[in-house]
């Protein structure tokens, strides 16, 4: 084997003796088996004993290798001008390709695509395969920096086709990562993720390369996990550390992850013409400059620096301009520092409303993944044994960002009924209500304190005091905050609990009832199925999954637990594990209408972004004693769910989702939703003329675009000053990108 194949076994079986040419040998043998585990102190070492001994090229090429690899481009150059007037053939081809490869982080990518192009056909010539997987790695490199991002890809292809032809497999996976490399600079972050988890599956060794860690770490941020970014980024700190390599991406990223902790300190430090840092830094100008050019993160930016230097007005139309750059590569940052700030600006009940929608945060919704749910599997025997959970659950959570996101479309109908949109900003709740076609605007004060009196009230069996919902028989809910422990029905009206307005569906189809149940849970579910028909499932995870596939009703007894930070690792108590929420949006026909017979589970969302049209549950524990006479209330019900919420709303019940009658739904189903835009004004510098934006409704978790139609009616502005009549909006919003490293290949 050689040093490059089995870097191990060469240290592990090579010995320096013999006559000069034979440690000759020994020593450039160790030096690049040594260069190919990454410690390049050590393969330093042997190759200027080798150099000593001899005063071959051969180690002043190693040499420029290591030091290239060590980020020292004038020592590396040093070396190869001392021994390219000594090389000849194959050899000076590699001289060549060196060169090319400093010329991958020059201002001109050109420069390095045409010599590296030329190398490639000599190589070719010579036959000289693991050298041509450098040159088509460096060449891709500079082709992703040209943004040739297909080129890019195909250069990495060849590369890897080469290096598994003659056995080189770990190099090979570093090509995989390079891919991923071209994706993030695509902007499509879930395909980056996916292949950086490819590569490290087939052999990418970060030890050795822990510059691909750094990659990993900036996927990470640009997909908004900045905790995981962080823990990815301390191990490769240390690796670098440890193996005297100088990444100047590194303490970029390290100061980028904290700017989006809230410290703008080591980015203010490090200044420079990165765009995130200048915005830091109050360089508004400067950064604004960039909103027509660059990756769509760096558009973004720059829109969201036009929208601080400039008017009200101005301001909203650049934030959209902002969100439309991030929904054609489907980015989701800076999206809420372009809504946050378009809804500090917001003075109407029309724009709040507007708003409100498109800054609620959301979860991303991952698909039916086979290693995801391979992932959860892992977690649930974890948890059965005692086992440390948190980095099983950081796995869970890269899985489903490196999967493509779930897109599922939904047939949209116009909501009928009042509304009352609630929103958290800057430390206060707004309350948006749509009645009769006008809205009007006003901030709710302690609203901690009407939460906590109307949960303390229903479990001390009092009436609850009415003073959120306007003056309606029937009310659709969007809450936030707090206020998402409310037990909304307890408020004497029959209430429609949204996540957003993109929410509301129609009636899909009737079908079989199923009955799941939980350990330690009574047999409520049996005498349910024996009065209303349908069929008990087993309660394990799987054999769940599987009777709510294409459910009408589904009912579920189990104990619930709600994590807060992460809804999808909310989790139902099944007898072989926890069900989470990321288990749910497996489903790919889930249940048209839902009960959760359960203590509070968090769960009620997962079931609506799945597509259920309703979810009954409670915020409050239920006591087991009244659970089968308020089931039994629900299912006589259960074709008009949110009165069978209302006839159980003394434990905490409510309905989530589309509550209306079976039949009503069915006929609205059939009405035509209004859709209309309108356009912003167009301030000079700030948008293109004639750009169309829409209000929206968020559905980030699955990327979907139809257009979902608002309440029709009107509105009071704000405090209750009179605007125009507020049509059937369409609430529309499409689905960041980061400039990571290419990896070249150690082999010299």
């Amino acid at each position: 084997m050689s040093a490059t194949t089995d870097p191990r076994a060469t240290i592990a079986t090579t010995e320096v003796r013999g006559s000069k040419a034979q440690r000759a040998d020994a020593l450039h043998d160790l030096s690049v088996a040594h260069v190919e585990l990454g410690h390049l102190d050590v393969a330093a070492r042997f190759a200027k004993r080798g150099l000593k001994l001899t005063g071959e090229a051969r180690f002043h090429l190693t040499l420029a290798w290591i030091e290239l690899d060590r980020g020292r481009p004038r020592q590396s150059l040093q070396h190869l001008d001392l021994a390219t007037p000594h090389l000849r053939g194959a050899e000076l081809a590699r001289a060549r390709c060196l060169r090319g490869l400093h010329l991958c982080g020059s201002a001109e990518p050109r420069l390095a695509i045409a010599e590296l192009t030329a190398v490639i056909r000599e190589l070719r010539r010579y036959g000289d395969q693991r050298w041509l997987a450098n040159a088509l790695v460096g060449r891709g490199i500079a082709r992703c920096h040209a943004l040739k991002l297909g080129e890019a890809e195909a250069d990495f292809g060849s590369a890897e086709v080469a290096l598994r032809a003659v056995g080189e497999h770990g190099r090979a996976a570093m090509c995989l990562h390079n891919k991923g490399f071209a994706a993030m600079l695509g902007g499509d972050v879930p395909r980056a993720l996916r292949l950086y988890e490819e590569a490290a599956r087939s052999g990418l060794d970060s030890a050795s390369k822990p510059e691909a860690l750094v990659d990993r770490a900036e996927a990470l941020l640009a997909a908004g996990l900045t905790t995981e970014a962080r823990r990815v980024l301390a191990p490769a700190m240390e690796l670098l550390r440890r193996c005297n390599r100088h990444v100047p991406e590194l303490a970029v990223l390290s100061a980028r992850c904290a700017l989006r902790d809230g410290d703008p300190g080591p980015a203010k430090k490090l200044g420079g013409k990165d765009v995130e840092f200048m915005l830091a830094d109050g360089k508004l100008d400067a950064v604004a400059a960039h909103r027509f050019r660059g990756p769509a993160q760096t558009r973004a930016l720059g829109w969201l620096a036009q929208a601080r230097r400039s008017g009200r007005r101005g301001a909203l139309a650049a934030c959209r301009a902002g969100l439309r750059v991030l929904d054609e590569h489907h980015g989701d940052w800076p999206r809420r520092e372009l809504t946050g700030h378009a809804l500090s600006l917001a003075t109407t009940a029309r724009e709040v409303l507007e708003w409100s929608d498109r800054h609620r945060a959301s979860v991303p919704l991952p698909p039916n993944d086979p290693e995801l749910a391979r992932a959860l599997a892992e977690l649930r025997r974890a948890r059965a044994f005692g086992l440390p959970l948190e980095s099983l659950e950081r796995d869970v959570r890269r899985l489903s960002l490196a999967s493509a996101t779930r897109r599922k479309r939904h047939e949209v109908t116009a909501v009928r009924l009042p509304l009352v949109s609630f929103v958290v900003h800057e430390g206060l709740m707004k309350a948006v209500t749509v009645v009769d076609g006008r809205a009007r605007m006003r901030t709710v004060p302690d609203v901690e304190e009407i939460v906590g009196v109307a949960r303390l009230g229903l479990r001390a069996g009092r009436a609850i005091a009415n003073e959120l919902l306007p003056d309606a028989e029937e009310v659709v809910v969007i809450p936030d905050g707090v206020l998402h422990g409310m037990p909304w029905a307890a408020l004497g009206r029959r209430v429609h609990v949204l996540p957003s307005m993109r929410h509301w569906r129609p009636a899909a189809r009737s079908g079989r009832r199923v009955w799941i149940t939980g350990p330690g849970v009574g047999r409520e579910a049996v005498a349910l199925q024996k009065r209303h028909g349908g069929t008990i499932a087993r309660s394990t995870v799987d054999g769940a999954l599987s009777a709510l596939e294409g459910a009408g009703v589904a009912h579920i007894a189990a104990h619930g637990h709600v994590n807060a930070e992460n809804p999808l690792f909310s989790y139902l108590e099944m007898e072989d594990g926890p069900l989470y929420g990321y288990d749910i949006a497996r489903i790919r026909n889930p249940p048209e209408v839902v009960v959760l017979s359960a203590c509070e589970s968090g769960l009620a969302r997962a079931f609506l972004d799945a597509g259920s049209r309703a979810v009954i549950a409670s915020v409050l524990d239920v006591p087991d004693a009244q659970v089968s006479a308020a089931m039994e209330q629900v299912h006589a019900l259960i074709g008009h769910p949110v009165e069978a919420a209302r006839a159980v709303a003394h434990l905490g019940f409510s309905c989530y989702g589309t509550g209306t009658r079976v039949a009503a739904c069915r006929a609205a189903a059939k009405e035509v939703p209004v859709q209309s835009s309108w356009e912003e004004p167009t301030e000079e510098g700030t948008s293109t003329a004639g750009a169309t934006t829409f209000t929206h409704g968020p559905w980030p978790e699955n990327g979907s675009v139809e257009p979902t139609a608002v309440t029709e009616g009107s509105a009071a502005g704000h405090h209750g000053r009179e605007v125009p009549p507020l049509p059937a909006e369409a609430t529309t919003l499409r689905p960041q990108e980061a400039r990571t490293g290419g990896q070249s290949l150690s082999n010299v």
